[in-house]
């Protein structure tokens, strides 16, 4: 059920991220009601967000555990998502995140000597492939 959660947030943000384009009429300087639409979606979407990340944290503790370095734990793997999947692409993020955590998984299992070098070893391949990220623009 919560993947089919994650899905139908992910899809329906995109949604209006996509559909919603402010910048033709910021170019021109005019001030309407898309870009008034655009502000309280942007707002919406950062509490939606917001509540969402910290309810995902507040439940991950039980089963990832807490320790004085839990944010470093994973920020390298986040930075990781964020690089290879394109700066400000919210579907290269989620392809990133499922291609990585798939090819992390299966490198550990079916190569355990190389342990935790499999998702370094895929990000740069991926870079070299795409410098931009897999969604991002050049």
């Amino acid at each position: 059920i919560s993947l089919l959660v994650v899905v139908v947030c992910s899809g329906a943000i995109a949604w209006v991220e996509f559909r919603s384009n402010p910048s033709e009429d910021a170019e021109r300087g005019e001030w309407t009601n898309k870009m008034l639409f655009y502000s309280l979606v942007f707002a919406i979407t950062f509490a939606l967000g917001s509540g969402l990340a910290g309810l995902g944290g507040a439940l991950a503790i039980e089963i990832v555990g807490l320790d004085h370095a839990f944010a470093f734990t994973y920020l390298v793997y986040v930075l990781i998502v964020v690089a290879v999947g394109g700066l400000g692409s919210i579907a290269g993020s989620f392809v990133a995140a499922s291609l990585l955590g798939i090819s992390d998984m299966a490198g550990k299992y079916y190569f355990p000597e190389l342990g935790a070098f499999l998702i370094y070893f895929v990000m740069v391949t991926l870079l070299m492939w795409r410098p931009a990220g897999l969604f991002g623009r050049r």
